[in-house]
């Protein structure tokens, strides 16, 4: 059934409440005028040396980079994109999820949100072919060649990680038509988004330090490449929104694997190449820009807070790690840091969760938390591999040990994979507090709001205690509301505040525990669009726990298979060729001679400076 367009125009006055299209629309016009001018400027002041135009603009830019901070204009330029490039997508994506969380699905595609991941995803690709460019007209002596053309290896990883990820969103498109809309990062499509962005970041360090070891001005060196790890934190950081806003889909055990592996890995490798201090000054860089997010994302749109973790914890770990071990090898070093953060950086987390965290950690975890404790270090040895690309240092740890420890990572990520739902049944009662508000729903029809308290007995009676999470959640009405349960006396268990239903929220009784992801609702609007009934506000009803993406993701519905086909064998396709080129990339860096401390960057400046001389001006 299809709503009528006087609905949908007042669907749109529902969702857009509290919200000025013109002012959001800013968000995407300052960072294309800034990346606008940024650009001009470089090409204004820089010289085109023996280039004629079209091919004097990027020689320009070139030469105005390589001027500015050292570098050659290859890794500057395609870094300094990347890096714009990842704020504009992580901006995008902090938004949009909030905006699901909040107030549904969107009414049409392009968002300001959907505009600015999409600009994110497509400046990874075009930080590469910027990266090539430059490095073409000024004939750089890169190790990739394909004629005239210059191809530094970062610069193609950063291409294919770019364009896989832009590929993600027609197929996005696609996979929403035939199946509904699935409200979650972990649909096949959205991972290939998701996963583009954040690896690009360390395909952006591989290029930084492709220059040289010692390549640049003094500034350039000191705040680049810590602007690089704190990318690279956030990227991989991007996998745990979904515990950081609230709304988890998957096993609680999920969230401390994924602080585990996404800190570990590049606070490592910092670590190694930078000396003492470098982890705990990554983790405060990471700390400053996800709550610049936060703060855009929550108070400045009217979103729901984002929470993150702390990470200060596992940075102290690991600068302990390299401590403690600093007269043994590096492995040795590696798999210390690695069990220091598994254990005591792991459990600083879990103290934070309890202070701050949308989802506490629970003693449930415990018999599970030996995945963090590998994950860890298994991070910690490809880190330390990273760390002999990006230092420049050659192979630092046993090229057996980072295999394994890479399949580890993928058979990790696994464990907490299943979700199930459980033989468990409540009586669910509901008791209204104070009286109904008069609003509209999604769709503009009239509805009520009413806070309830929340009684269950639930059959048996120990299934649900010692949880991960057990709560009543309100979502998509406008804001999100997480409401714990307690058990007042055996089976029996009731909410400790109000929780909001009616107009357009849906809320659910949600129980994590283990491999048990399940939920009941309390209440659910109709679905016009979609067909789909209501589920009344009742003052008692009886219902069996079932798989709880059947009412996270109550909008989806089957379809034709091949979508499905095309987008799990696009996501598998994709993520293979990205690892094959980092990989590539940063075995090449690691294997090649290595010259002195600034030899190539000197290199590269005296055939520029030869370039210019010979078209009569001076850099």
């Amino acid at each position: 059934m299809k709503y009528s367009s006087a609905h949908a125009a007042a669907a749109a006055a529902v969702q857009s409440a509290g919200h000025v299209a013109a002012a959001e629309w800013l968000l995407v016009a300052v960072p294309l005028l800034v990346l606008a001018l940024a650009s001009a400027a470089l090409v204004a002041f820089g010289e085109a040396g023996t280039q004629r135009f079209p091919l004097s603009l990027p020689a320009r830019a070139s030469s105005s980079l390589h001027r500015l901070t050292g570098l050659p204009g290859w890794s500057a330029g395609g870094f300094a994109l990347e890096s714009w490039a990842i704020v504009v997508a992580g901006l995008g994506f902090y938004w949009d999820v909030a905006w699901h969380i909040d107030l549904g699905r969107d009414t049409f595609l392009f968002t300001p949100a959907h505009v600015l991941i999409l600009l994110g995803i497509g400046g990874i690709a075009a930080s590469g072919l910027l990266s090539i460019a430059l490095a073409s007209v000024d004939h750089s002596p890169t190790a990739w060649r394909l004629g005239w053309l210059r191809i530094p290896r970062a610069a193609a990883a950063l291409v294919v990680i770019g364009a896989g990820a832009t590929a993600g969103f027609p197929l996005d498109d696609l996979w929403h038509a035939n199946y509904g809309v699935d409200v979650t990062m972990w649909g096949p499509t959205h991972l290939l988004m998701i996963g583009g962005a954040a690896l690009s970041p360390i395909a952006a360090w591989l290029l930084l330090a492709e220059a040289g070891r010692d390549a640049g001005r003094e500034w350039a060196r000191t705040a680049l490449h810590p602007a690089a790890v704190v990318t690279v934190l956030i990227g991989l950081s991007a996998f745990q929104l979904e515990f950081d806003d609230g709304v988890p889909q998957w096993q609680a055990l999920f969230q401390p694997l994924l602080i585990a592996i996404g800190a570990t890995l590049p606070m490592v490798a910092a670590r190694i190449v930078f000396g003492r201090g470098a982890a705990v000054r990554a983790a405060i860089g990471f700390l400053v820009a996800r709550g610049v997010f936060a703060l855009i994302v929550g108070p400045g749109l009217g979103h729901v807070v984002t929470r993150f973790p702390l990470y200060l914890g596992i940075a102290l770990c690991v600068e302990a790690g390299f401590h403690v071990a600093r007269r043994r090898t590096t492995m040795a070093a590696v798999l210390t840091v690695g069990l220091l953060v598994g254990t005591v950086g792991v459990g600083s987390e879990w103290a934070f969760s309890n202070l701050w965290g949308r989802t506490p950690w629970h003693a449930g975890l415990l018999p599970g938390i030996w995945v963090a404790v590998a994950g860890a270090v298994a991070a910690a040895v490809v880190g330390a591999a990273l760390a002999g690309a990006i230092g420049r240092r050659g192979r630092l740890v046993p090229a057996g040990a980072v295999a394994v420890a890479g399949l580890a990572l993928v058979g990790l990520l696994a464990v907490p994979f299943p979700r199930h739902g459980a033989n468990i049944s409540a009586v669910v009662r509901t008791t209204p507090v104070g009286p109904p508000v008069a609003t509209v729903d999604r769709f503009g029809l009239p509805s009520s709001l009413r806070p309830v308290r929340v009684d269950l007995d639930v059959t048996p009676a120990a299934a649900v205690r010692d949880a991960d999470v057990f709560w009543v959640q309100s979502w998509q009405g406008g804001g999100k509301q997480a409401v714990d349960l307690v058990e007042t006396s055996p089976g029996h268990w009731r909410t400790t505040r109000p929780v909001v239903t009616g107009g357009a929220w849906k809320t659910i009784v949600y129980l994590s525990k283990a491999d048990v992801v399940a939920a009941i609702p309390v209440s659910m609007p109709a679905d016009l669009e979609y067909g789909q009934a209501p589920i009344a506000l009742s003052p008692q009803r009886t219902e069996r726990f079932e798989p709880a993406t059947r009412l996270l993701m109550r909008e989806s519905h089957g379809g034709a298979t091949w979508p499905a086909v095309v987008a799990y064998s696009a996501l598998l396709a994709v993520v293979a060729g990205w690892l094959v080129v980092l990989v590539s990339a940063a075995v090449s860096i690691i294997g090649e001679d290595t010259p002195p401390p600034g030899q190539a960057f000197r290199q590269q400046d005296v055939a520029l400076r030869r370039r210019l001389a010979s078209a009569g001006t001076t850099p």
